[in-house]
């Protein structure tokens, strides 16, 4: 028996009515002041071609072409399990319009290209939306998506997924200018005040947590990536990060790589150092690797593998 597409609900109330838009044909607004880094891709990122600019924050705006990639966050692993990473992703159904409710879903049960990722959420396949003028983004959930218990550390780790993926979906959809203050309502089952996880009360719609945006991260090229040389290196690291590196090898080979210098003057600190490069590569696959240390030594890696493709 063939399996059923993925369905949204519409949401009632104050909130207005869930916009049926594609994410094809609604990015046509600047980026979205809703998080620590951008939620749209480079011009010329091999992560979302031709989407516009993606400066360290998400403050600024650039012009921008249609497309169905969007931005989901997903949750790091060992030592920088308490951290949300981004990948670019063209949703795997075609049949829900709703770019709010597409995103949500795309959290539950799409999988992280990148290894190094995971989702804390279980799989489901109705999801309602409704986004109001006032910032207030709510997303209605079938109980079955927390059916994994979590510890409350990790519970809060998978709300902060949710809310950073949908927020930046209703920007990047364009139902919300960038200059607007957003926070995610969850309800299950169409109601207020479900212990989520079995460990946190849904009662208060959530804001981004700032402290969970990953202080290193390589966001060009992504994991699977199949770009041509030469090859554009941009990644975002945090100031509390130090002694900050890049590196691309093949196997144990050290092909190419460099220190990263402190942020320019005039930085916003909150966002960071920009690492922007371009190196040529002959064909074949590669690792690309941003790494630092925290505060703590602790050291901090985001690390894409790639495949460089024959430009000939």
């Amino acid at each position: 028996m063939a399996a059923q597409a993925p369905r949204t609900r519409a949401l009632g109330g104050t909130a207005r009515a869930t916009v049926a838009v594609t994410l094809t044909a609604a990015l046509a607004l600047g980026l979205g002041a809703c998080g620590n880094a951008a939620d749209r891709p480079d011009n010329g990122s091999a992560a979302a071609p031709g989407i516009g600019s993606a400066p360290v924050s998400t403050d600024d705006s650039g012009d921008g072409v249609a497309t169905e990639q969007a931005p989901v966050y997903w949750v790091g692993s060992g030592d920088q399990a308490g951290y949300l990473f981004r990948e670019f992703r063209t949703p795997e159904s075609k049949d829900v319009a709703d770019p709010v409710a597409r995103a949500a879903l795309m959290v539950t049960s799409a999988k992280p290209s990148d290894p190094d990722y995971r989702s804390l959420w279980s799989a489901v396949s109705t999801v309602g939306s409704s986004v109001s003028p006032d910032g207030t983004v709510t997303v209605d959930l079938p109980a079955a998506a927390f059916a994994t218990p979590l510890p409350e550390q990790d519970a809060r780790m998978a709300l902060q997924q949710m809310v950073y993926t949908v927020s930046a979906a209703v920007v990047t959809a364009g139902l919300l200018d960038s200059s607007t203050a957003k926070e995610v309502r969850i309800l299950v089952d169409g109601r207020t005040g479900y212990r989520a996880f079995g460990s946190v009360d849904l009662t208060d719609p959530l804001p981004r947590d700032p402290a969970v945006a990953a202080p290193v991260w390589l966001i060009d090229p992504q994991t699977a990536a199949d770009p041509a040389s030469p090859l554009t290196i941009f990644a975002r690291v945090l100031p509390t990060v130090h002694n900050v590196r890049w590196e691309i090898t093949t196997g144990d080979r050290r092909v190419k790589g460099d220190t990263v210098k402190a942020a320019t003057p005039g930085t916003d600190p909150a966002a960071g150092a920009e690492v922007r490069t371009t190196v040529d590569l002959d064909p074949g696959t590669y690792t690309v690797r941003v790494s630092g240390t925290d505060d703590h030594g602790t050291t901090l890696v985001d690390d894409h593998e790639i495949v460089v493709a024959d430009g000939k």
